[in-house]
């Protein structure tokens, strides 16, 4: 937390079934200013469910940028930083068939650092035995289902942890 060299990373997605792809993206950093957030027009479906939960349509979208349009702006602000993701394995799976679709404007990117799972963290924090070993996984409080909003909510959890 002193460092500041974190920035916190949370998405919406079109759902959970392949092809899965971003509705919105945005980054804080340690002191909560929202370094990016977007809206993004998918290439494919989003699921009902999905919908549901996070209000973005195929029509709600359809004046967004593409991935391809963000991704720029979005990678200058990642590069160099920490990044720490609430389940991060799932937005970096998303992240890296996105990526893989830009072809070689995504491979001369470069590969970024692994992203750092604040879930998993928060699980060890909390405590609660697994069934399967380990720590049961804890759902993200406080947030509202928006990039922004969870990004926000996930830095507080990273700072109760910090004061710990």
């Amino acid at each position: 937390m002193e460092s500041g060299g974190f920035c916190v990373l949370d998405s919406e997605t079109t759902g959970l079934r392949s092809p899965v792809q971003f509705v919105e993206i945005a980054v804080v950093d340690a002191d909560a200013r929202t370094l990016f957030e977007a809206t993004v027009k998918p290439d494919c479906p989003i699921e009902s469910g999905a919908a549901r939960v996070h209000g973005y349509t195929a029509r709600s979208l359809a004046e967004s940028p593409s991935f391809r349009e963000i991704y720029p702006d979005l990678l200058e602000v990642l590069c160099g930083r920490r990044v720490v993701v609430y389940n991060a394995s799932y937005d970096r799976r998303v992240w890296d068939v996105e990526v893989r679709g830009l072809g070689a404007r995504g491979a001369l990117a470069g590969v970024l650092p692994a992203w750092e799972c604040a879930m998993r963290r928060y699980a060890a924090y909390v405590g609660e035995p697994s069934k399967r070993g380990g720590y049961r996984n804890q759902k993200l409080t406080g947030g509202d289902h928006s990039a922004r909003g969870d990004a926000l909510a996930t830095l507080r959890l990273i700072e109760e942890m910090a004061q710990g």
